[in-house]
């Protein structure tokens, strides 16, 4: 009873103080730190010095000792000046981080975050909220610091307040802040290798889709022409010989597409469970991807992308990899689980 008005209770400071900061510190492309942003407050070394200073002034009055005395006075004014010290080596910071990132469940997922500074700034660590941190010495003008992240499980993530801190220069004093931007991280499934047979395509496994469209001649069909190359196109179709020659990158095209389109659907992979299952599809598109072989995505019961028509390049990847992301198994579709 007592561990559930404990975290209760705990809940309830929390999202007091998030609607707080929310007021207090809105999210913003670009902020820059002053007084408003930043919190300033002893560490325990710090609590430790205090507790020092006033056992020297207590022996200092009691034993009428001035040479203590003045060492509690020298020792309060470095203290009092550290205080100040800290705060303006934080003060002055312009920070700005937005965009959407992507990356696959389980793995890291690199985000970068904009720094600059008029003067020199020192000791700083970063780090979204519950996430792996970044220790920076030194920022002397702008830098761009790379932070990771790290989700377990697949969907749509809008990253946690930023958290800048630092207790330079002696430890006594812990300065932070905490910063909302507007970043987005898409976290696709993690790719389950698996074995898929289709009508819609001569093979077994999409491995050996690679080595055949390596070919001069693939399913009996010639050699066509060559055109200049265009950003999106398989990079499997490029004249690498003629790259390698110094000539401009073109494309290989037959008489015949080179390959029947794919059809990939929710329903016919192997595994039993969801996750599973969305995790098959994703390392099957990454692998008809990378093989240059066009392909559409079946995902039933997915109301608003239902399907995604047969294409190929990095944009038709990234919308499919998107909509395994966020699939969502709606009450009508079957039962996976």
């Amino acid at each position: 009873m007592q561990i559930q008005i404990k975290h209760s209770l705990n809940q309830l400071i929390n999202q007091r103080f998030t609607l707080w900061l929310n007021r207090r510190m809105p999210s913003k492309a670009s902020q820059k730190l002053a007084q408003k942003n930043i919190f300033i407050l002893p560490t325990r070394f710090g609590l430790a010095f205090i507790v020092f200073i006033i056992l020297l002034f207590i022996l200092g009055t009691n034993y009428q000792n001035n040479l203590i005395i003045i060492m509690c006075y020298l020792f309060s004014s470095l203290f009092i000046t550290t205080m100040f010290y800290s705060f303006f080596n934080m003060a002055g910071l312009s920070i700005s981080a937005k965009g959407t990132y992507r990356g696959y469940q389980d793995e890291l997922v690199s985000v970068p975050v904009q720094v600059a500074a008029e003067q020199i700034k020192q000791s700083f660590s970063f780090n979204f909220s519950n996430h792996q941190q970044v220790d920076v010495c030194v920022i002397n003008e702008s830098k761009t610091i790379i932070l990771p992240v790290k989700f377990y499980q697949r969907g749509k993530r809008t990253l946690n307040r930023l958290i800048i801190s630092s207790e330079y220069p002696l430890g006594l004093f812990k300065c932070w802040t905490k910063l909302q931007f507007d970043i987005d991280v898409i976290i696709y499934p993690k790719p389950l290798k698996c074995s898929f047979s289709s009508h819609h395509a001569n093979t077994e496994m999409p491995d050996e889709l690679q080595e055949n469209h390596n070919d001069g001649m693939i399913n009996g069909e010639d050699f066509y022409e060559l055109k200049h190359y265009q950003k999106g196109e398989p990079l499997s179709h490029v004249a690498w010989k003629q790259v390698a020659k110094g000539d401009v990158w073109q494309t290989k095209h037959y008489s015949q597409p080179q390959s029947h389109a794919v059809l990939l659907s929710l329903n016919e992979m192997p595994s039993h469970s969801l996750e599973n299952k969305l995790s098959n599809l994703c390392y099957l598109v990454l692998q008809y991807h990378q093989a240059g072989v066009e392909f559409a995505l079946n995902l039933e019961g997915f109301a608003e992308n239902a399907l995604i028509e047969t294409g190929s390049g990095e944009q038709h990847l990234k919308e499919c990899l998107s909509s395994l992301a966020t699939f969502h198994k709606n009450p009508t579709t079957h039962n996976y689980s």
